[in-house]
């Protein structure tokens, strides 16, 4: 370190002076030029090229595959190699057809419905027929898709045979929806405590439910989703 101070003191000293200015400008401008020749020197030096690739044929590449396969092969599965490879066609089964002399199944053809004992769903009087009506409260009119019962008896009975569709809830009351077959259905609304479940068989007169506490029951029916006028059939 007091090596480099001291050069550096008398580099100083010596530029001040103005005869070796000259002198240490002069060897500056000398090794900026023997650098500059250096680097031009080393550009211009021949570089190393890679060695060329010798292209590889198809059939070359094939051979090479085909060595690598036998090679893993024989380290994986030497038992392969033992014997000579046969190769083993595997037909599906046929089909089994059918027999000429079996009978073709016939389709289950749709229960008919019959309106000839059509019962009430509920015992008491029907207050709101069907059709167009005044509401008794907001005056305005209105489309009744059934009738209403204002219910005397405890129980809610299915009018056919059928199949229970549906159980819904609109979180006011309870809707129960019974398919009888060739697109009739029954709807059965305000009724609680019901005691079937969807998918179930029922028969005609089957206690399914019980009216709810306002005592007013909506019967409905529907031919392929149309309402129709239960009045027409129930006796």
């Amino acid at each position: 370190m007091q090596v480099w101070q001291s050069f550096r003191d008398r580099l100083k000293r010596a530029w001040y002076r103005r005869e070796y200015r000259r002198v240490i400008t002069g060897v500056v401008i000398g090794l900026a030029l023997l650098a500059g020749i250096g680097l031009g020197a080393y550009r211009a030096w021949p570089q190393p090229q890679p060695a060329a690739v010798p292209p590889v044929t198809r059939e070359e590449l094939d051979e090479l595959v085909q060595e690598k396969v036998q090679s893993v092969i024989a380290q994986l599965y030497p038992w392969v190699l033992d014997g000579p490879t046969q190769v083993v066609m595997v037909e599906p089964p046929p089909n089994p057809m059918p027999e000429p002399t079996e009978p073709r199944p016939e389709p289950e053809p749709e229960p008919v419905v019959s309106f000839e004992r059509l019962i009430w769903p509920v015992q008491g009087e029907i207050t709101t027929p069907f059709g167009w009506y005044r509401h008794p409260v907001y005056g305005d009119w209105r489309f009744n898709a059934g009738v209403e019962f204002t219910a005397t008896g405890d129980a809610v009975r299915t009018v056919l045979p059928g199949k229970v569709a549906a159980v819904n809830s609109s979180g006011a009351e309870m809707e129960l929806v019974i398919e009888h077959g060739s697109g009739w259905a029954s709807i059965y609304r305000s009724i609680t405590g019901i005691k079937v479940s969807v998918g179930e068989q029922v028969q005609q007169n089957q206690n399914i439910a019980a009216p709810a506490s306002t005592g007013r029951v909506f019967f409905g029916l529907t031919l392929n989703g149309q309402p129709v006028n239960p009045e027409a059939f129930l006796h």
